[in-house]
């Protein structure tokens, strides 16, 4: 698969804000797996581990990997909790993008400005989630608010949700709305899309010029404006979902996810060192390896397991490799792709 085609991106929120049960959706909507995980139930792909099953969350960072479109996403579900933030860090050291979780009925909490302020310090691109959208006391547009008061005016919705709470039933798409909108909110459509416009104008002099002198942007001029806009930073989309149990939203999540995130050609590139120095490197699969393990774990089946991030070249089973913090070679042994 070509490096264009991947989004290497953590699931970051406050804990409850339904982390996990987003991955667990977009493994059943993508047909990664055959039935929908409960956190309830203590049956998710991500939350195996007897302490999380009690605990109801994670308090480790897992790999959920889905297939969309011809681009492989792979989310590392992070735990929300203060007392496992290490496992946050180590998580956002090896993605290009970010997907902060808001739990709809509470809104902002101290979870989110953390994971706010992670993404900043890693100048990583991200996007706003509103998630459990069908629960009692659950407001799109309260959220938005709270999400701009506390972040700035650059976030705004990419959707307008139909209905709240019990009443959601779904999302309308303001980057590529359909042609048969509600009435009853087909003002806030285009109130909104015209927002989206100008945030795509303001991203390039070339389009803000025509858009200033009455030009109309194409729909494809538009989204090319907001993906840079948004890979800059200077844009942060804001959705809206309900995982569980109804799964509402999630291929717009998804389809959201791959079209204005990074993929490790064009997201920021993570320093690497070659002994003392920092040293540059190219997501091409015939260069050296250049690899970096995130995570080492003990399964009780299989042993030690070591998680790593490739930037350059490839890895393969039975290969040889320089470990340069020991500063010799290592054989490696069987590779595996976890699935939690």
């Amino acid at each position: 698969m070509d490096a264009k085609d991947l989004r290497n991106v953590a699931l970051l929120g406050h804990s409850g804000s339904g982390k996990t049960s987003l991955g667990e959706a977009a493994l059943f909507i993508t047909k990664a797996t055959t039935r929908m995980g409960s956190v309830t139930d203590g049956n998710t792909v991500s939350d195996y581990e007897p302490e999380e099953v009690k605990r109801g969350g994670s308090i480790q960072t897992t790999l959920v990997s889905v297939s969309e479109n011809d681009t492989k996403i792979n989310f590392l579900d992070t735990p929300g909790y203060d007392d496992f933030l290490g496992e946050v860090v180590s998580a956002l050291r090896v993605v290009e993008g970010a997907v902060i979780v808001v739990a709809a009925p509470t809104g902002v909490d101290v979870g989110t400005e953390r994971a706010w302020n992670m993404c900043e310090s890693a100048q990583i691109p991200r996007l706003f989630v509103v998630n459990k959208m069908d629960r009692e006391n659950a407001s799109f547009s309260r959220n938005v608010s709270d999400i701009q008061a506390s972040f700035g005016r650059q976030c705004i919705p990419f959707q307008v949700p139909l209905g709240d709470a019990q009443e959601f039933e779904g999302v309308v798409s303001i980057v590529d709305p359909p042609a048969d909108i509600p009435a009853e909110i087909a003002e806030e459509v285009a109130a909104a899309r015209e927002r989206l416009i100008e945030a795509a104008a303001e991203s390039d002099e070339e389009l803000g010029d025509r858009y200033l002198n009455g030009e109309e942007l194409s729909a494809e001029e538009v989204i090319a404006g907001v993906r840079k806009a948004v890979l800059a930073g200077e844009l942060v989309p804001i959705l809206a979902t309900s995982s569980t149990p109804k799964t509402i939203g999630i291929e717009d999540f998804l389809e959201t996810t791959r079209s204005f995130l990074p993929s490790p050609v064009d997201g920021k590139h993570t320093e690497l060192f070659k002994g003392s120095d920092a040293a540059e490197y190219k997501t091409d699969p015939a260069s050296p390896l250049a690899a970096f393990v995130f995570k080492t774990t003990a399964d009780p089946f299989v042993g030690k397991l070591s998680v790593f991030r490739v930037y350059q070249g490839t890895i393969k089973s039975n290969s040889e490799i320089w470990n340069s913090n020991r500063e010799q070679s290592e054989r490696i042994g069987q590779l595996y792709l976890p699935k939690g």
